[in-house]
């Protein structure tokens, strides 16, 4: 598991979770959402949008939204994405 970013806004009507990355995010990848050592939520990323555009990949620094099932509603803001899988920097 590895830090790829934290959630800096959520919009709970739409589903839309706003993330400041740390590493990178690609269309496909399993993630894991933690707040306070507590698993909020475990999902594939379907899409990944930044500047209102579909992108299949984002890296450091990229400020995406990402859209989150979030029924029983524990996603919060500063809570840490984390993706699973194989280690490796992504271009």
């Amino acid at each position: 598991m590895f830090k790829v970013g934290k959630i800096i806004n959520f919009y709970q009507k739409i589903g839309i979770t706003i993330v400041e990355l740390t590493g990178s995010l690609t269309v496909g990848d399993k993630i894991k959402i933690y707040k306070d050592g507590e698993c909020l939520l475990t999902q594939k990323i379907d899409e990944i949008n930044m500047n209102q555009e579909k992108i299949p990949f984002a890296k450091q620094g990229d400020v995406v939204a990402l859209t989150l099932l979030n029924d029983d509603q524990k996603i919060q803001k500063g809570a840490e994405i984390f993706r699973l899988g194989e280690l490796g920097v992504r271009s």
